[in-house]
């Protein structure tokens, strides 16, 4: 595999002759001070260009780059990375390479746009002169306001029925996606962060979908965390319902009475005496 000295050599050396590149910047991982990189680390570019049309007719300009093992999406398009008009061309390699490439004609860039850190590759007209030093906050935990709390979880339990019924009747593939989508990533991964954050004083990012809560979540929390994950057995979704269930309610409860909101026992208390009926109710051949 390429090393990064390699891939960025290669790529500014390609960048310089193509007249269509004015700017590119490097992102994300590759360039924050307190990032861990290895072999699977992507590399992050967004491309400014003259003419965004040539990007948008084919992928011969990527050969520049190596032979291509897989790419997404699979033909030129915009995926909503940003508002305005933007290609995304996330590509890996043969080699193990991955470069994730986010490619736009908009030539006109914010001082705040990369505030999470950043670095210039190329820069042929100057328009990166009013960049602002990143402050690397984009993505710290906010503690949630007293709304945001008792919504989440209030509709925590409101989805929470959904996984008894669904695995009373034997009907896996909705119950798996109310526990292990709905419950897990709209709402407890939530709670979680917000626990982190308030842990630590609002000052700590956790990565995309909870990539860092074993960095912060001490031993015993994280072996509470493991067993709210399962495989295909019903029984054992069983478990890891009255699980997830449990692990939300701690973590929660400890949340509002640290910032004095008010968590909903009536409601988790109801819920959870219908869910226990559902799974002692016997089915009638």
């Amino acid at each position: 595999m390429r090393t990064e000295k390699e891939v960025l050599s290669q790529f500014k050396e390609w960048a310089k002759r193509n007249e269509l590149i004015r700017v590119a910047v490097l992102t994300s991982s590759r360039v924050r001070p307190d990032a861990n990189i290895d072999f699977l680390s992507d590399y992050d570019i967004e491309l400014y260009v003259s003419d965004l049309s040539k990007f948008k007719e084919n992928d011969d300009w990527l050969e520049t780059f190596g032979s291509i093992m897989v790419r997404w999406p699979f033909k030129p398009r915009s995926t909503g990375f940003k508002t305005g008009c933007w290609i995304t061309r996330l590509v890996l390699f043969k080699d193990g390479v991955r470069i994730d490439f986010q490619i736009t004609d908009q030539l006109e860039i914010e001082s705040d746009a990369y505030d999470n850190g950043y670095e210039i590759l190329i820069d042929k007209d100057g328009i990166t002169k009013g960049l602002a030093e990143p402050t690397y906050s984009e993505y710290i935990i906010n503690k949630p306001s007293k709304e945001e709390y008792e919504v989440l979880v209030n509709e925590f339990w409101w989805d929470a029925y959904y996984v008894p019924k669904y695995l009373w009747r034997d009907q896996l593939p909705f119950a798996k996606y109310m526990l292990d989508y709905t419950l897990r990533y709209s709402f407890l991964h939530k709670i979680i962060d917000w626990y982190i954050g308030m842990q630590n004083d609002w000052s700590v990012e956790t990565g995309a979908l909870g990539k860092k809560f074993k960095n912060y979540l001490d031993a015993e929390t994280w072996a509470e965390w493991e067993e709210t994950y399962v495989g295909a057995d019903i029984e054992e979704n069983w478990i890891a319902f009255f699980n997830i269930t449990t692990f939300f309610r701690k973590m929660a409860k400890q949340i509002g009475k640290k910032l004095g909101y008010e968590y909903p026992d009536q409601v988790d208390k109801e819920v959870m005496k219908f869910c226990r009926e559902i799974k002692e109710t016997k089915k009638i051949d």
